[in-house]
């Protein structure tokens, strides 16, 4: 949750500085709806020019990786409606047809081995259409794959969400609720897999210490490399998908 941004501009890479309430430390992202930002907690009273120059290299590299799909984002929502989906984690991949604007809001469907967007033609409303589209795919089939392994290792999440975060493929609150970004579904199931143990792991261990780690290899013995892979993996996430 945010609840302050400003824009900041120099010789530095050009950045935003958001305020979040659930940060506890200072990060550095790079999304293509955003570009360069410096999430900072609520309190916080730092230099963020100090930390994005303290990370110039990587955030320009960052950048560069980005600098397609950012430009894309620039062009509008038309530029982003993609002519096909790909669902790595159910090995579906589905043509869009996009028919005759019409009456009614835009609404996306799946219909005879197709993503069938209609109603409203203007682009942005389509583009959402198809995110929402995304969203209840998510929901069909994610938290089921999350249940089946906490069933298999010993674990019961409280609740599980299906989120649209730009920066997280998923999280786990204090209070046992997993959240699993819908992107996910564009991913290959090992990579899935391994991050939805890697949020169960967290139901025991919250942080991020030794101990967490000690577990989650008894968990996912290639837990390092999946999480290597899950790092690069926001490249192949296509822009519309908004994340």
């Amino acid at each position: 949750m945010l609840d302050g941004e400003a824009r900041v501009t120099g010789e530095l890479p050009e950045f935003r500085v958001r305020v979040s309430l659930r940060a506890k430390r200072v990060r550095l992202t790079v999304t293509p709806q955003d570009g360069l930002v410096v999430v900072v907690p609520k309190r916080w009273r730092g230099d963020a020019a100090a930390v994005v120059a303290t990370h110039e290299r990587w955030a320009r590299q960052a950048l560069a990786r980005t600098a397609e799909a950012r430009a894309l984002h620039a062009a509008g929502p038309s530029a982003l409606l993609p002519d096909s989906v790909e669902l790595r984690f159910v090995g579906q991949a589905l043509p869009v047809r996009y028919l005759e604007p019409g009456d009614g809001p835009a609404r996306a469907v799946t219909r005879e081995g197709a993503v069938v967007v209609s109603g409203d033609g203007d682009p942005e409303a389509r583009l959402r259409a198809l995110q929402r589209w995304l969203s209840r795919c998510a929901h069909e089939v994610l938290p089921g794959r999350l249940e089946a392994l906490a069933g298999q290792h010993g674990f019961a999440p409280a609740r599980v969400r299906i989120s649209s975060a730009r920066s997280r493929w998923g999280s786990c609150s204090g209070r046992g609720t997993i959240s699993l970004n819908r992107a996910l579904l564009l991913l290959a199931p090992s990579l899935v897999d391994a991050l939805m143990l890697h949020e169960l792991a967290h139901l025991r261990v919250l942080d991020h210490s030794p101990r967490f780690h000690t577990l989650l290899r008894t968990l996912d013995p290639k837990a390092e490399q999946h999480r290597r892979e899950l790092l690069h993996a926001g490249k192949r996430i296509p822009p519309w998908v908004g994340m």
